[in-house]
């Protein structure tokens, strides 16, 4: 886990320079808490994830930042909230009211979401973000969307058993976000994807203009007219 901990401590570090985090807060969550939560929940965690849990703190409960993403088969600001979790009982907790919504709002039973691991909401506000474990990170193919592990449901959408899939061993699966977390926080922490966006779109991007709410709105706005 050694080289996944250099990169995401890389990714928190270019995040804090790009002006999103303001101060580096170590995490408390140890490595026996996570193999913990692993054995109670009857799941294993990518070992991306578990460096992320280990390294630092988000700056706030609702860590809010706006990123050059892919989405919808192209590159543009999206807005994305991670959740700051500050211990493997929070996040047991979320994971609980996940399921529980899950089968109360959405007509899907909690056995079906036990391998989602909710770690935020995708654009800030469309719907939960998840960590698909039932997909095995070492097929993730960036070119192939049904093989991404970060997967969100859409909030507009009660109905989830007739809108998403269920597989044969009755796990379901959402939307493809992103490859995996380390994909994600490198659009978002690392900016990986900004010059690309700068090129095609002739406009300089920064952190004073992705945080204007305004630039992201007004991008999509001019793509539906």
């Amino acid at each position: 886990m050694e080289k996944e901990k250099e990169v995401v401590e890389k990714l928190f570090r270019q995040c804090a320079e790009r002006g999103w985090i303001k101060e580096l807060i170590p995490s408390s969550i140890t490595l026996e808490e996570i193999e913990k939560f692993e054995k109670e929940h009857e799941v294993i965690l990518p070992s991306f994830f578990k460096a992320f849990l280990m390294a630092y703190q988000l700056p706030c409960e609702d860590f809010e930042i706006c990123g050059i993403a892919e989405h919808v088969d192209e590159i543009s600001p999206l807005w994305l909230l991670l959740y700051n979790i500050s211990s493997m009982d929070k996040l047991s907790e979320r994971i609980k009211i996940f399921q529980e919504d899950s089968e109360e709002l959405c007509n899907i039973k909690a056995e079906n979401c036990k391998k989602l691991i909710l770690i935020g909401d995708w654009g800030a506000g469309w719907g939960p973000l998840c960590i698909d474990l039932a997909k095995d990170e070492a097929l993730v193919d960036k070119e192939k969307e049904d093989t991404w592990t970060l997967v969100w449901f859409d909030h507009e959408e009660f109905d989830w058993k007739d809108y998403y899939e269920i597989d044969e061993e009755g796990w379901l699966h959402g939307s493809p976000a992103a490859p995996n977390l380390e994909t994600l926080l490198e659009w978002y922490f690392g900016g990986s994807l900004e010059a690309e966006f700068e090129e095609e779109n002739q406009v300089k991007v920064s952190y004073e203009r992705l945080n204007n709410y305004d630039f992201c709105s007004s991008y999509w706005e001019d793509k539906w007219k």
